[in-house]
């Protein structure tokens, strides 16, 4: 009996590893279609230890669900080059586990996020947050980049507040501290500010998506859009859907980064100093 069990576990050993071995083929061509299913085959068991995390942690599933989503990817992606096809698995799934649980427990207790709807996209800010100038001042009207883009920051920090993330950011704001997210400010700022960037050697500037979940499901998404439920799920069955869709088990994941190209949501660069100087007038 116990023979049996070793090689019964022998052969789920050599499926994944055939599975990682096609997806790892179908990468070099720029097919995600095995990599999917390599993941979509994780999700049983991904999907069991979110609701874990989300009871104790009292955090949303869906949100659990989208850190894991991620973390395999990344996990994915760094296991390419020296990682044995047997240790992929363990380590996809382990990097899943830990960046959801640390996220979550980041993040308890607050709202949920993977709704488009509750984001904050950087609209007008709201009548009743007592602020400097710059919270009545649009933005679009300043001629001076560095005034504009303090603008944009203390409105995105404000809207933080109101909304209840402040946590969310000052967890996210540390990561930045600790070199976890790269920097953009070479890539994007000229002029001025560029000279914010390396005041105490931490790269400050990120983009407003970099705040958001990467992934949110096919239901919101769809709000997002404006069209139907119904309507966003025929389109990604008949292969119709405007950008492509993952597939999490029994549900779908969009790419956040995509909707907001797709809609117009503009993607814009902002400061960390000035994005928690609008939290802290707006409290």
């Amino acid at each position: 009996m116990m023979g049996d069990l070793v090689r019964n576990r022998g052969r789920r050993s050599k499926r994944w590893e055939a599975l990682i071995a096609m997806g790892r083929l179908a990468d070099m061509t720029g097919d995600d279609t095995w990599k999917m299913a390599f993941i979509d085959c994780l999700s049983p068991v991904l999907r069991k230890r979110s609701r874990i995390i989300a009871r104790d942690l009292r955090t949303d599933l869906e949100d659990v669900l989208s850190y894991m989503f991620e973390a395999t990817l990344v996990a994915w992606a760094d296991t390419e080059r020296g990682c044995p096809p047997g240790s992929v698995r363990h380590r996809v799934v382990k990097s899943a586990y830990e960046l959801a649980y640390k996220r979550a427990k980041a993040c308890g207790g607050e709202q949920s996020s993977d709704t488009m709807d509750d984001l904050p996209l950087l609209p007008e800010v709201p009548s009743e947050f007592t602020m400097k100038a710059s919270g009545i001042v649009n933005c679009t009207d300043v001629r001076d980049p560095v005034v504009a883009e303090q603008i944009r920051g203390e409105r995105f920090g404000a809207l933080l507040r109101k909304m209840g993330y402040v946590d969310r950011m000052a967890f996210f704001h540390q990561e930045i501290r600790d070199g976890l997210h790269p920097g953009i400010a070479q890539k994007v700022l000229k002029g001025g500010a560029a000279t914010r960037v390396w005041v105490d050697g931490v790269e400050r500037y990120y983009y407003v998506s970099d705040f958001y979940p990467k992934f949110m499901r096919l239901p919101e998404a769809a709000k997002v859009m404006g069209v139907a439920e119904s309507a966003a799920y025929r389109k990604v069955r008949n292969g119709n859907f405007p950008f492509p869709v993952n597939s999490s088990g029994q549900s779908y994941q969009v790419s956040v980064g995509a909707l907001m190209q797709y809609t117009d949501i503009p993607d814009v660069v902002i400061h960390m100093d000035d994005v928690e100087n609008g939290a802290g007038y707006a409290g």
